[in-house]
């Protein structure tokens, strides 16, 4: 059967990152579970939180964005790289 496929590509640009934001955990859902963006993934490379790991925060032209610390730490390298 013929079919047609696209695929959108949105790029976010990083400005700033929080390691060890916050605790992923049951007040984390609650919260954000209100939310359209709920934050329960890392948003880069969509790795599900567990109970108790640390979680950091992007600040995006396009929001801010939970990542877990991997992520995060490797945001935060890229962006001190880029300092004059």
């Amino acid at each position: 059967m013929p079919e047609i496929i696209k695929t959108k590509t949105t790029v976010y640009n990083i400005t700033n990152v929080a390691i060890d934001f916050a605790v992923f955990d049951n007040l984390w859902r609650e919260i954000r579970g209100r939310f359209e963006y709920k934050g329960f993934e890392c948003y880069a490379c969509n790795k599900h939180f567990e109970d108790g790991e640390s979680i950091s925060l992007i600040f995006t032209n396009r929001g801010n964005k939970t990542v877990c610390r991997e992520c995060g730490l490797k945001f935060k390298v890229e962006l001190e790289g880029d300092l004059p």
